[in-house]
């Protein structure tokens, strides 16, 4: 399968489409259908293609290691790290979302390297351990901060899992520092606003951009469960605070992207803004460049022995 190519059956696009009932007037939700199958702008050609080789460049091989994929979804991440690891558990709180995760990895013919769990994570944490890698792509804005201490708790739940020289890694998350939402509704200052607000809910109501059901719970407490507020690399590093670990990111050589495009492809901004970044955050201060970018990406935190 050339470049990720891969085309799925009516079964799962029909999944897919119940997955998201009720969403059919949001905007852009033909690019959430899109995103869940396997064109080339889909996630799981994005992961194949780009997030895995970033994760070898920053973790090495996943070849012998044991992996977590927290908050799987649907699996786009799931088969990524199938294709390249020995063993993947594929755990999401949403048991829908489990079912068509497995039904994606069979359909790749990946089932004998997967094993899924669903249901409260704290239920289920108890059956494991033991874990090199552990992502969370997407996953932390999903989390509600109103929902006081459940963020930190998990973090160190996760962080419980992995062996000694282990990684967290974290990926794909919208970035709080920044006044507009990228992520879910394209509204400014919702990020700023106090998470949870009424006002932050009823402005996304009255754009069309939240629906009132689909998935979520109901009032704010849904607008947060699809990610508005995100979250921030100091939040992040504040809520591992006393563990044992080494933010990577802030290592030489392990701050800026892998350069996986061509040169010609590459981003004259990008570069120019890593590059001041680099110098006046990361190696001064050893704040990462992630951390000042629309997106929490590649952040790799390392469990450190003891």
């Amino acid at each position: 399968m050339e470049d990720g190519a891969f085309e799925y059956s009516e079964k799962f696009l029909s999944m897919i489409k119940d997955l998201h009932a009720g969403k059919e007037n949001l905007p852009y939700y033909s690019d959430y259908i899109e995103a869940h199958l396997a064109g080339v702008n889909s996630r799981y050609r994005g992961f194949l293609c780009h997030l895995i080789p970033e994760i070898t460049y920053r973790c090495g091989d996943l070849g012998k290691k044991k992996v977590l994929d927290f908050g799987c979804g649907t699996g786009a991440t799931t088969v990524a790290l199938a294709s390249v690891a020995e063993e993947v558990w594929a755990y999401d709180i949403d048991e829908k979302s489990i079912f068509i995760c497995e039904e994606r990895v069979k359909e790749h013919g990946l089932l004998d390297k997967v094993r899924f769990v669903g249901g409260s994570f704290q239920e289920q944490k108890e059956n494991m351990e033991g874990f090199d890698f552990i992502l969370m792509n997407g996953v932390i804005e999903h989390i509600p901060l109103s929902l006081q201490g459940l963020r930190k708790k998990v973090l160190l739940d996760l962080f419980s899992l992995l062996n000694a020289g282990g990684y967290l890694y974290i990926n794909g998350t919208p970035n709080r520092l920044l006044p507009f939402d990228f992520h879910t509704t394209r509204l400014w200052w919702l990020p700023w606003s106090k998470p949870g607000s009424n006002w932050a809910y009823q402005r996304a109501i009255q754009k069309g951009k939240h629906v009132k059901e689909g998935g979520h719970s109901m009032g704010p407490l849904g607008l947060e469960e699809r990610g508005v507020w995100g979250a921030t690399y100091f939040e992040i590093v504040k809520y591992v605070s006393g563990q044992p670990y080494t933010i990577m990111n802030s290592i030489e050589g392990y701050s800026r992207h892998l350069d996986y495009q061509s040169v010609g492809n590459s981003s004259i901004k990008r570069k120019a803004f890593e590059k001041i970044v680099y110098y006046a955050a990361t190696k001064c201060f050893e704040i990462p460049i992630t951390a000042l970018t629309p997106f929490l990406t590649h952040l790799v935190i390392r469990k450190n022995d003891g």
